[in-house]
């Protein structure tokens, strides 16, 4: 009798086995739980028929060899062929974007000798788009996404979206204008605490700078006062910095009055924080 329970004594765990088996456990799980890769498409914003730059990063715990996503493209927006390339995040990465269909845009990298990308965030790829004569706001909404680790497997924890943001109606474009017009810049953009509005006017003027938001209600109204033909920089009034929020887009209008106080040009950028 004493024989048998020491043979089935030799078969149970024992206290210290099972709280090390507990904690192994739970460290996988905790491991698991934790890991965050997340693809991201970042907002674009242009003006009817511009050429801009998009951008996708990854934000990643898990290192990764590879990525496809697949993203929808608005009526009267074009991919850019050839326009295509990794970031200096990428080694020895090959990027390549297709057009599947009339409007989906397919792209994918991978590493042919199985090389990871470097660092834990940042772009990923870069492309160009063509805007067409549209206006408004539209959703750049990612699907079909992977992100491929040394195994072929997809470690995707989630997705982001971006918006491109075209001119809405009723503004005029700085692009429409000859090159004698006004011009409006602002620096840098996205704005920090503090950023340079630089601008371009054809003859005597008084010059109003007006802060709008996206639903086009004003939120800023700042006089500069009389400027003679010429370009000028200075600081973006303080009170329109304070008036911005984060993750929200704005236009910055500016408009250049004549002596007997007519408006006379219209300008607008969009800026964001």
């Amino acid at each position: 009798m004493n024989s048998f329970r020491t043979k089935q004594q030799d078969f149970e765990f024992s206290p210290p086995d099972m709280k090390k088996l507990f904690i192994l456990i739970f460290v996988l799980v905790l491991t698991t739980a934790g890991a965050q890769n997340v693809m991201i498409i970042h907002h674009a914003f242009a003006r009817p028929g511009d050429t801009i730059a998009v951008s996708a990063s990854i934000a990643n715990t898990d290192r990764f060899i590879s990525f496809q996503f697949d993203l929808p493209l608005p009526e009267n927006v074009s991919f850019l062929t050839n326009s295509i390339h990794v970031s200096g995040r990428g080694t020895n990465h090959t990027a390549i974007g297709n057009m599947v269909g009339s409007n989906l845009l397919r792209i994918f990298s991978y590493s042919p000798n199985n090389t990871a990308f470097q660092g834990n965030s940042g772009d990923v790829v870069l492309f160009q788009l063509v805007v067409g004569n549209i206006r408004g706001e539209f959703p750049l909404i990612l699907s079909n996404c992977i992100i491929g680790d040394s195994l072929s497997a997809n470690i995707l924890t989630g997705a982001e979206n971006g918006l491109l943001s075209v001119f809405p109606l009723g503004f005029n474009d700085q692009c429409d204008k000859s090159e004698d017009q006004t011009k409006l810049t602002v620096f840098p953009n996205p704005v920090e605490d503090h950023a340079t509005v630089s601008f371009t006017v054809a003859g005597f003027s008084e010059v109003d700078l007006i802060l709008i938001n996206q639903d086009g209600r004003m939120l800023v109204n700042t006089n500069l006062g009389n400027f003679e033909k010429g370009s000028y920089s200075m600081e973006l009034p303080k009170e329109m910095i304070v008036a911005l929020n984060p993750g929200k887009i704005y236009y910055l209008e500016m408009a250049v009055k004549s002596k007997a106080g007519q408006v006379k040009n219209e300008v607008s950028t969009v800026i964001r924080p």
